[in-house]
């Protein structure tokens, strides 16, 4: 059944992608599912710029996976969590040698200031698997984004460090224009973010 919202604009304008919904699913649920004994690449793993040691992503899957290195340009806060760490911990993709089943990479994306090159380094990787997630505007509308029109103020509530939002529509294009991995879904997830796996290209 098509929207209302399709109904109203020239078809060469309407996207469609197929998005699934992981949004009652707790995040480290859905991170330990995909992670459970694999090779993982935790790019993001110091939580930039607050590293708490009590919610970080990275120790809490120590445990889960078969191995589990981290990257991240932040390596400051490397000193916090070598000693909770099996792993290693790099700051430069020219470091990272290992084979992975699965390269993690929670809320980055939108930080970095040129995806093409991004994407391009993380498709240099020897891995088998890409697990990405990004901050989703369409679920964040009501709660992150007011305009008062008497003072003429837009206010947006966001991580200062942010570039953009994505939506289904341009994260899968930005995916398929920079990479020729294969997109294998697209769900909402932790109800503020949309989760993406894709594998590298045959």
């Amino acid at each position: 059944m098509d929207s209302v919202l399709e109904s109203q604009h020239d078809t060469y304008f309407v996207q469609k992608v197929a998005v699934g919904s992981l949004a009652g699913v707790p995040r480290i649920d859905v991170m330990t599912q995909i992670c459970q004994d694999k090779n993982v690449l935790h790019v993001g793993c110091v939580d930039f710029p607050i590293t708490d040691l009590n919610n970080n992503l990275h120790l809490q899957l120590e445990s889960v996976c078969k191995s589990l290195d981290g990257f991240d340009v932040n390596s400051d806060a490397f000193e916090q969590l070598q000693p909770h760490v099996s792993g290693q911990l790099f700051d430069r993709w020219e470091d990272v040698s290992g084979q992975y089943d699965v390269v993690l990479v929670p809320e980055v994306m939108e930080h970095v200031d040129n995806v093409a090159d991004f994407l391009g380094k993380l498709s240099a990787l020897d891995a088998k698997a890409y697990v990405i997630t990004v901050p989703d505007a369409f679920q964040c509308f009501r709660q992150h984004f007011d305009y008062n029109a008497g003072s003429e103020t837009f206010v947006e509530v966001v991580h200062p460090d942010h570039n953009c939002w994505y939506t289904p529509y341009t994260f899968q294009n930005s995916i398929k224009k920079y990479t020729d991995w294969n997109i294998q879904g697209i769900w909402f997830y932790n109800r503020i973010s949309l989760l993406m796996i894709a594998t590298r290209a045959a």
